[in-house]
C-alpha cells in the first residue's frame, strides 16, 4: 500500500495526538471525502501504535459488512512482514470466538467484526451460533457452575451436532486449559451483567421459566445466545482491545448510542476499572447526515442532534455545548450575508469577518478529535465537468410497457408502476415475487409487445431497439462493439493502439447505480445479451451450444496452441520491445528480430539453399528446441505437467516437449514465428510484464505459478466465443495474436501490475495469484419472467455486464451426464474482477456497492441510471471511481508525461509507469492531494439521463451546486430551510460564502491554498 501523504500523515499525528493522553477520551474521527484512503491512515495508526514496544497491538476492526472488511482487514496490517500479517489476519470474524481461538505471539493482531454477529446489541434477535462456541460454553459452564452445568440438557448446548459433538468438547477443554487465567471468573461475572444475580437462580429462570413470577422460559437457541454474549463480554473484558477501528460507523451509530444500555458496548467503549481505554478511531465519508426532502424535515433536527452527540463521544459535554453554541451563532451570520448578498450594505465586511472568525473558532475547537480533507479544498472546477447527458428519447412502445404494466397490478397498488417502469427495463419480466405489487398482480399476455422468450434468446434474436430509453440510451454509449474488446486501452500505449482499439473516445467499464434491486440484473443480462447476439454468428447453434466449443485444447504434440500460451523464460528474458518503445509496430518488430538473433548461436540461420529457406516447423517444436538448448526444457516441461491436470493430449505434448532435441537450425520463416510470438503471445507477454514487476517469477520454484495463470487464468478467459467472434484472424491463435499487439496487452498489463502491486500486502510477490483469482469469474445469470401461457423463468447470461450482490447462478450445465453444481459469485469476487481491466466491463448495483467499496482502477465512468436524493449519496456513488491513481488520473497523467516515460523505460528498462511515477512527483503538492487524486483535466465521466420533460438534468445541477452549500450546513438543526435561504441568492451569494466553509482538515488544506494563490499573485 502507498505510504501516507502529507495531508494523510496530519491526520495521523493528530490522531495519535488525540490517543496520547491515557486518561483523556482517547477518540478521534477521520470524515475525509470519499476516496482519499482513510484506510491509509488507519494503516499507518496502527503501525505507529505497534512500535510504541506494547506488545502485541489488539487490533478490533468493525465494519457494517463482509464485503468492507474482506477489503480493509489485510490493508490495516500490510505495513507488517510477511508471515507477521499472515498471522495477524488469521484470527476469527466474531468475539465470542476470540476466547475459544488460540491466540497467537505476534506483534500485531487484528480482529474484524461485524456489529450484527459480534455487537448485536440487547434487543436483537439471538441465535445458537457456531458449534465450536457452544461446545467452549459447556466446558466453561461446568467451571463455572458445575451444578447447574450436571442438571442441564446435553440437547440445548448441542443442539443438530451429531457424532462430533464430544470432539468438540474435548477440543474446548484443551483450548480453556491453555487460555490465559481468570477466564473463568470474567465469565461468571460476565453471566452476572447479562442474566442478573444471584446468577444460579437467574440461569434457571431463564431456561426453564417461573410460574409464580410469570417468567417464560427461553428458547433454547436465545438461552445460548445469551451465553454466547456473556462469552463475548467475558473475552472483551479479558483480552481487550489497544485500538478499535469503526469503519463507516455511520451506517452502524446505534452502537454509540446504545452504549450505555448494553454492557458488551460498555465494555468495548468505555471499560471500567483496571482495564485501559483502548484508543477509538472512528472512518466515515462524512460528519454528518443529509436531509434527503423536505417531508423528512423532522430528520433536520436529528442530523442536528445527532452531530452534536458525535462530537459529545468524542469530546465530552462541554466540547458539545460549546459547538451548539457557535454553529448557532454562524448560522446566523451565514443567512445575514446571504440576505444582504445583493445590496452594496457597509456592514456585510463586518458580517463576514465575525462569521470568520465564528468559522475559525469551530475549527480550533473540533479539530483537536475529527478531520476532514475535501477534494475542492486543494483545487476547484466546473461542477458539471465530464457529465455526459445521454439523451433517453421515448418511443410508442414504452408508454404501451407502461400501461401494460399499470393494468396487470391491481388497482389499490397500481401508482406503484410508474417508478418501476422508469427504472427497471421490462418491468413485468424483471420485477419478480420480491415486490409485493408483482406478486398480487396477474401479468396479462401482450403478444404485440417486445419481450424476451427462450424462442428469442434461444436464436441470439435480439430486438434493434428494447422498448425501454434508458436502456437504449445507455446501449448507444457503450455499444456491443466497445463491450466486446476483452480489457480496457492502456492509458500509455508502447505504440499505436490498431483493430478495435484504434481511435475509441471511451472506456468500456462503467459502474451503474440504481435505485431498484431489480434493476441491476435485468440490465446486465440484457446488454450481455445483446453483446452476444452482435458477435456470434447464427450458424454457431443458438444461445444453448454457443459456449460449448473450446477453441484453445493442446494436441498430443506441441503446436501453436501451447506455443501461444507457453510464457517461454527463453523468450521473455532476450526480447522486450520497450527498447523501441514509442515508435511504430514495424520499427518494434525489427528491434525484437536484432535481439533474437543476438541470443541465438551464430550462423544458426539456414538460407543456403531454397529447400532451407522454405522450411517452416511448428513453432511449438521450435521453441522446445530452442529451450532445450537453453537448459530450460525440464523447467517448462514441469510447470505444463502441473498445470494440464490429467488431459491426456496435453500430457503427450508435455511429454514431447521435454524430449525436443536441441535446435542446430533455424530457417527464416521460423525466424519470423519467433518475432510474431516474442510481441504477440499471450504468454510470453505475460511472463515479461510480471517480470518487470516481480523479478523472481522465471525461478524454478515460482515458474509454475506462471504456467498456470497463462494456461487456466488468461487462456480460460480468452477462450470465449464472444471474444473471439468480436476478433478479426484466419484462426483463434491469430486472433488473440492479433488482438494482443492491436491493443497494447503489455502496456495494459504493466500498468494493470504497477497499480495492483502497490495495494497488496505481499506487494509483487501476489501479483500472479492475485489476477488469477481475478480471472476466474463465473458467469452469473438473471432469470427474466414469462408473459402469457405457462408460467416459468428465462434465465439468461451475465457476463461483460454483471450486477453486483444479486447475481443468480450460471445456468447449470452437464458434466458426463449429470448437472453440475453452480454457485453465484460473491460480491467481493465480482469487485476484485471488475477492478482488472478484462471482463466484466459493466457494473450494475443499488445503493449496497456505494460505500466503503474501491471500483476505480479501470473504471472513470460513472452511470447515475436513477438519481440519489441528495449530494453525499452522489459524492459517494462518485467516489468510488474517484480515488488514489484511479483511470482518469493516469489517462491525464499519460498525456503529460508520456514521452519521458516511455523515453525512460527505453533506455533504462523497467516499468514505464515506475518512471511516469518518478516524473509525477514533480507535480506533488504541499498537501500530497496532487497529482493522484486531483489533477486538472482528470475528471470522471458521469452520465445522467435526459428524458423530455424529465426532471433529472435540473435535479443533477442542483445536487451538484448543493454539495458546496450543504457543506455550510454543518451543525445546523433545519438543514433544508437553511440551504434554501443560501441556495436563493445565486452566484453572488455563493461567491461570498465559499471562503467561508468549515475546513477541518488536519494540515487546514483551504488555508495552505488561499497562501499559496497569494504567493503565487505576488
Amino acid at each position: 500500500m502507498s505510504a501516507p501523504k502529507p495531508f494523510q500523515t496530519a491526520a495521523v499525528d493528530a490522531a495519535l495526538s488525540a490517543f496520547a493522553n491515557q486518561a483523556g477520551r482517547r477518540r478521534f474521527l477521520v470524515a475525509d471525502e470519499v476516496g482519499l484512503g482513510k484506510t491509509i491512515v488507519a494503516k499507518e495508526v496502527a503501525r505507529r501504535m505497534s512500535e510504541d514496544g506494547e506488545q502485541p497491538l489488539v487490533i478490533y476492526y468493525i465494519a457494517n459488512g463482509h464485503a468492507v472488511s474482506h477489503q480493509n482487514k489485510g490493508r490495516v496490517v500490510s505495513f507488517l512482514d510477511e508471515p507477521e500479517r499472515r498471522a495477524a489476519v488469521a484470527t476469527p470474524d466474531r468475539l465470542s470466538l476470540i476466547a475459544v481461538s488460540k491466540r497467537p505471539d505476534k506483534p500485531v493482531l487484528i480482529y474484524a467484526l461485524t456489529p450484527a454477529t459480534s455487537f448485536p446489541g440487547a434487543r436483537a434477535r439471538l441465535t445458537g451460533g457456531r458449534k465450536e462456541e457452544r461446545a467452549f460454553l459447556k466446558v466453561l459452564l461446568d467451571r463455572a457452575y458445575p451444578a447447574f452445568a450436571r442438571d442441564l440438557d446435553p440437547a440445548i448446548m448441542r443442539l443438530s451436532v451429531g457424532d462430533s459433538w464430544d470432539w468438540l468438547v474435548e477440543d474446548a477443554e484443551r483450548k480453556l486449559a491453555a487460555a490465559p487465567p481468570h477466564l473463568t471468573r470474567r465469565f461468571r461475572e460476565a453471566l452476572a451483567a447479562e442474566f442478573g444475580e444471584p446468577v444460579r437462580e437467574r440461569l434457571e429462570q431463564a431456561l426453564y421459566g417461573d410460574e409464580e413470577r410469570k417468567i417464560k422460559p427461553l428458547k433454547p437457541t436465545t438461552f445460548v445466545g445469551q451465553l454466547r454474549r456473556a462469552l463475548a463480554l467475558a473475552t472483551l473484558r479479558h483480552q481487550p482491545p489497544d485500538l478499535v477501528i469503526l469503519d463507516e460507523f455511520q451506517r452502524y451509530r446505534q452502537l454509540l448510542n446504545e452504549k450505555d444500555a448494553d454492557p458488551l458496548l460498555k465494555a468495548l467503549l468505555e471499560p471500567h476499572g483496571s482495564v485501559a481505554r483502548p484508543a477509538i478511531l472512528l472512518l466515515s465519508a462524512t460528519p454528518y447526515r443529509l436531509l434527503s426532502t423536505r417531508w423528512q424535515e423532522a430528520q433536520g433536527a436529528l442530523a442536528h442532534a445527532e452531530l452534536l452527540e458525535l462530537i459529545e463521544f468524542l469530546a465530552g459535554s462541554d466540547v458539545r455545548d460549546r459547538a451548539k453554541s457557535l454553529f448557532f451563532d454562524f448560522g446566523d451570520k451565514l443567512r445575514n450575508i446571504a440576505v444582504h448578498a445583493q445590496a452594496i450594505d457597509p456592514s456585510l465586511e463586518i458580517e463576514i469577518n465575525e462569521a470568520a472568525g465564528l468559522r475559525d473558532a469551530l475549527r480550533a475547537l473540533l479539530t483537536p478529535v475529527m478531520s476532514r480533507t475535501e477534494r475542492d479544498s486543494v483545487v476547484s472546477g466546473d461542477p458539471l465537468a465530464g457529465t455526459q447527458f445521454l439523451a433517453a428519447e421515448p418511443i410508442a412502445e414504452d408508454f404501451q410497457i407502461y400501461r401494460h404494466l399499470a393494468d396487470s397490478f391491481p388497482e389499490e397498488v397500481r401508482y406503484e408502476a410508474l417508478p418501476y417502469w422508469s427504472s427497471v427495463p421490462l418491468p413485468a419480466q424483471s420485477l419478480g415475487p420480491r415486490y409485493a405489487a408483482w406478486k398480487r398482480a396477474t401479468i396479462k399476455a401482450a403478444p404485440k409487445l417486445t419481450k424476451i422468450t427462450r424462442e428469442r434468446r434461444n436464436k441470439l434474436d435480439a430486438p434493434a431497439r428494447w422498448p425501454d430509453a434508458k436502456l437504449r440510451a445507455l446501449s448507444a454509449a457503450a455499444p456491443a462493439k466497445l463491450l466486446s474488446l476483452p480489457w480496457v486501452a492502456p492509458s500509455l500505449p508502447w505504440w499505436p493502439l490498431a483493430g478495435g482499439w484504434k481511435g475509441i473516445v471511451a472506456d468500456p467499464k462503467l459502474l451503474m447505480f440504481s435505485r431498484f434491486r431489480a434493476t441491476p440484473p435485468s440490465v446486465a443480462a440484457l446488454l450481455s445479451f445483446g453483446v452476444e447476439a452482435s458477435c456470434f454468428p447464427q450458424q454457431r447453434g443458438g444461445y444453448e451450444k454457443a459456449y460449448r466449443r473450446r477453441r484453445f485444447k493442446l494436441a498430443a504434440v506441441p503446436g501453436p496452441v501451447m506455443a501461444a500460451f507457453h510464457p517461454s523464460p527463453w523468450l521473455i528474458r532476450h526480447t522486450d520491445p520497450l527498447a523501441k518503445a514509442g515508435e511504430k509496430v514495424g520499427a518494434i518488430r525489427k528491434q525484437v528480430r536484432r535481439q533474437i538473433l543476438a541470443a541465438l548461436p551464430n550462423g544458426i540461420i539456414e538460407k543456403d539453399t531454397a529447400k532451407a529457406r522454405r522450411r517452416h516447423r511448428s513453432i511449438g517444436r521450435t521453441l522446445a528446441e530452442i529451450e532445450r538448448a537453453a537448459g530450460l526444457s525440464e523447467q517448462s516441461a514441469a510447470a505444463w505437467s502441473s498445470a494440464v491436470g490429467e488431459d491426456r493430449a496435453a500430457r503427450s505434448a508435455v511429454l514431447k516437449w521435454r524430449q525436443t532435441p536441441p535446435i542446430e537450425r533455424l530457417s527464416p520463416a521460423e525466424i519470423d514465428d519467433l518475432v510474431d510470438y516474442a510481441i504477440g503471445a499471450p504468454g510470453v507477454v505475460l511472463g515479461r510484464a510480471l517480470l518487470r514487476h516481480d523479478p523472481t517469477v522465471l525461478d524454478p520454484a515460482r515458474y509454475g505459478e506462471l504456467v498456470q495463470l497463462s494456461w487456466q487464468g488468461l487462456r480460460a478467459y480468452l477462450d470465449n466465443p464472444v471474444i473471439l467472434s468480436s476478433l478479426p484472424g484466419k484462426n483463434a491463435v491469430d486472433q488473440v495474436m492479433g488482438a494482443v499487439v492491436d491493443g497494447g496487452f503489455e502496456s495494459v498489463l504493466d500498468e494493470h501490475f504497477w497499480l495492483r502491486a502497490q495495494n497488496l500486502p505481499e506487494g509483487a510477490a501476489g501479483l500472479a495469484k492475485d489476477l488469477q483469482s481475478s480471472l476466474g469469474l463465473r458467469a452469473g445469470s438473471f432469470s427474466f419472467h414469462s408473459v402469457g401461457g405457462p408460467a416459468h423463468k428465462i434465465p439468461v447470461r451475465s457476463h461483460v455486464a454483471v450486477p453486483f450482490g444479486d447475481a443468480e447462478a450460471e445456468p447449470a450445465g452437464k458434466v458426463n451426464g449429470a448437472v453440475a453444481p453452480s454457485a453465484p459469485a460473491r460480491p467481493d469476487e465480482v469487485r476484485r474482477s471488475f477492478n482488472t481491466p478484462f471482463w466484466p466491463h459493466v457494473l450494475a448495483t443499488t445503493s449496497v456497492g456505494q460505500e466503503g467499496l474501491d471500483f476505480h482502477p479501470w473504471c472513470s465512468h460513472v452511470v447515475h441510471w436513477d438519481l440519489p436524493s441528495n449530494p453525499l449519496d452522489l459524492e459517494q456513488r462518485e467516489g468510488r471511481v474517484q480515488r488514489y491513481a484511479g483511470l482518469a488520473v493516469r489517462r491525464r497523467l499519460s498525456t503529460m508525461l508520456h514521452k519521458e516515460a516511455v523515453g525512460d523505460a527505453a533506455a533504462t528498462g523497467g516499468s514505464p509507469w515506475r518512471h511516469l511515477q518518478h516524473h509525477a512527483e514533480t507535480l506533488v503538492d504541499s498537501s500530497g492531494l496532487r497529482p493522484w487524486w486531483v489533477l486538472e483535466k482528470a475528471e470522471i465521466s458521469r452520465h445522467v439521463f435526459e428524458r423530455p420533460f424529465g426532471r433529472d438534468i435540473g435535479r443533477f445541477a442542483h445536487l451538484r451546486e448543493q454539495r458546496m452549500i450543504y457543506r455550510l450546513a454543518l451543525g445546523q438543526p433545519n438543514q433544508e430551510d437553511f440551504i434554501d435561504v443560501l441556495a436563493r441568492g445565486g452566484a453572488a451569494t455563493r461567491s461570498l460564502l465559499s471562503p467561508l466553509v468549515l475546513d477541518l482538515s488536519a494540515m487546514g488544506l483551504r488555508q495552505l491554498a488561499v497562501c499559496a494563490q497569494g504567493a503565487n499573485g505576488d
